[in-house]
């Protein structure tokens, strides 16, 4: 189980790395949001205003995952310290 979390998390920094670079498609934005929502990192109201965002596309929208993507990423990377720590 340990290994499809790391997977997961690899696929939603791969995906953050194409939306912050505009080339990700809508598919895989919609592929972002639902990994970041299965995975515990957005609530379900969180969820649900971006899959709306995600209906009409503009750049702010690419931004604001951006913005979720690092912070989420600074968190686990956080995390993963204070877990290096305890060892």
């Amino acid at each position: 189980m340990n290994n499809n979390i790391q997977n997961s998390d690899q696929r939603i920094k791969f995906l953050l790395y194409k939306i912050k670079n505009n080339t990700a498609t809508q598919e895989e934005r919609k592929e972002y949001i639902d990994l970041m929502y299965s995975n515990g990192y957005i609530t379900k109201t969180e969820y649900e205003n971006y899959k709306n965002q995600l209906k009409k596309p503009t750049t702010d929208f690419a931004e604001i995952l951006v913005g979720l993507g690092l912070a989420v990423l600074i968190g686990a990377l956080i995390g993963e310290l204070f877990k290096g720590d305890k060892k």
